[in-house]
């Protein structure tokens, strides 16, 4: 399973029925929690190219890359 590269910290815990997700992104250094009753991961683990701050971020590398190569 691919993750999101921004992603510092994931932590998976199950309380009753209830499943709880803490993250880290590195972007915008925020600690970030999502409950949930499946097993639903936070986007940064299913599908990070969608994730604003990912597709940002990412824009912001690939111009600095571009300026320092023409």
């Amino acid at each position: 399973m691919r993750r999101c590269p921004y992603l510092e910290e994931l932590v998976k815990d199950k309380r009753a029925f209830l499943r709880v997700y803490r993250f880290d992104c590195h972007v915008d250094h925020l600690s970030k929690r999502k409950y949930a009753l499946s097993d639903s991961p936070p986007i940064c683990v299913r599908n990070f190219e969608d994730c604003p701050l990912y597709q940002a971020e990412k824009r912001r590398e690939d111009d600095t890359i571009t300026r320092y190569t023409d």
